[in-house]
């Protein structure tokens, strides 16, 4: 199962920013791929202030988290893989997420991993797929064409093209379809 931190974490960072707050992280320092000055780490974890105040060249994506930041005033390049993010916390209140290891997460290695990701195989439980339903687009090109009244202008009406007209009912066999709602 997909983890929920990549999404979770962008989330609470904004609404920390969006209260006018300062967002913390807690890191897993001994994970893999963490890159966090070693000598700021207490009992295998590092706290880390993210505010735009407090880094340089900010980066968050579903992978990690990347930025510059200076440490005892040395700059250092930090990076913190989404599978070693423990929480994200408002410092001035407190409140965030925090997030417990679950064997069964996957992280994607790159955001490539995510738009490459095999859709699930029908019968199985995943994400919903779109499919083709009988009465499409060349049905409704052939019956708007039969049709004399249909002259391709609806009063108030944008007039940009067949999707302003919503489908001829009835195209399909019961299944479900889709329509324009404006």
């Amino acid at each position: 199962m997909l983890s929920k931190r990549p999404y979770l974490v962008p989330a609470f960072y904004d609404w920390i920013l969006d209260q006018g707050h300062t967002p913390h992280l807690v890191v897993n320092a001994d994970a893999e791929e963490v890159m966090v000055p070693t000598q700021f780490v207490e009992d295998g974890h590092i706290q880390l202030n993210i505010s735009p105040s407090a880094v340089r060249d900010f980066h968050m994506d579903r992978v990690g988290i990347s930025f510059e930041a200076r440490f005892g005033g040395q700059p250092e390049r930090v990076f913190v893989p989404m599978h070693a993010v423990r929480a994200i916390v408002d410092r001035d209140s407190g409140q965030g997420a925090t997030f417990p290891d679950e064997p069964e997460e996957t992280f994607p290695q790159s955001d490539e991993d995510l738009e490459g990701t095999p859709a699930p195989k029908s019968g199985s439980k995943g994400r919903p797929q779109l499919r083709a339903v009988p009465g499409g687009e060349d049905g409704a090109a052939d019956k708007e064409s039969d049709d004399p009244s249909a002259s391709g202008s609806d009063a108030g009406s944008d007039g940009d093209g067949p999707d302003d007209d919503p489908p001829p009912s009835g195209g399909g066999k019961g299944g479900p379809s889709l329509r324009v709602v404006k």
